[in-house]
């Protein structure tokens, strides 16, 4: 008998939603297994023990709120976690990406486009092949593990922070426009404003205790870019 492939775990953090709810019932019939959760103090135990493959996250969580449960979750958990909310200003955006979100999602949004945003970015969890590895130094960068060490000691990266940081080291010793990172993260064009690939870069470097004002690994190339290097100066 072969075994049926594992549906996706989603879990819904927002209090609004149940079993009966429209968008529970869409993911549903798309084969994810989804399960609902109202709180803030439930979202952190079941987020960090049961590990699912992706977290939907309201911003207005009851109890502590959303923003609190990303920051207190990002140490145990990588998975991709999207933010949703009615703010579609850019402070209340930028603050869901330093508290460690993969995407902010500003409701309302139809329940098939929300549902390709989460297929990407579990494609993009999931779809790195094994056997790739980069090692600048005592750095080393597994896209099989999808795991960051330095110096022998593991380094907790996002799902889209690990991706940022892999496109880089791929590309090491070259210049990367920001619009080509944003654009490799997200399969869309850059719209000239959204500074999410500046936070995970800021990210980044405070994972790696690399030096804001003077990086050692990620070297910011103002009005252009960004230059993974390495000890040598040119990442290898």
């Amino acid at each position: 008998m072969v075994q049926s492939e594992k549906r996706p775990t989603i879990f819904i953090c927002e209090p609004d939603h149940g079993p009966t709810h429209p968008l529970v019932a869409y993911l549903t019939a798309k084969a994810y297994d989804v399960h609902c959760i109202p709180d803030s103090s439930q979202a952190v135990d079941e987020i960090v023990t049961r590990l699912p493959d992706l977290v939907l996250l309201d911003t207005h969580l009851p109890l502590a709120g959303g923003y609190e449960v990303c920051s207190m979750v990002r140490t145990n958990y990588s998975g991709p976690i999207l933010f949703q909310g009615q703010e579609s200003d850019e402070a209340s955006q930028l603050l869901a990406f330093e508290r460690g979100a993969d995407d902010y999602i500003t409701m309302p949004i139809s329940p098939a486009l929300l549902t390709a945003r989460i297929r990407a970015h579990l494609k993009r969890s999931h779809g790195m092949a094994s056997g790739r590895q980069i090692r600048v130094g005592d750095l080393v960068v597994d896209a099989g593990l999808r795991a960051v060490s330095l110096d022998g000691q593991p380094i907790d990266l996002t799902t889209m922070q690990f991706e940022l940081l892999w496109y880089l080291a791929k590309r090491s010793g070259r210049v990367v426009p920001r619009e080509e990172l944003y654009e490799a993260l997200y399969n869309e064009k850059y719209n000239g404003f959204d500074r999410s690939v500046d936070v995970y870069i800021s990210r980044i470097r405070h994972q790696l205790g690399d030096d804001a004002d003077n990086p050692y690994y990620l070297k910011t190339v103002r009005g252009v870019g960004y230059l993974f290097a390495g000890h040598d100066g040119n990442g290898h």
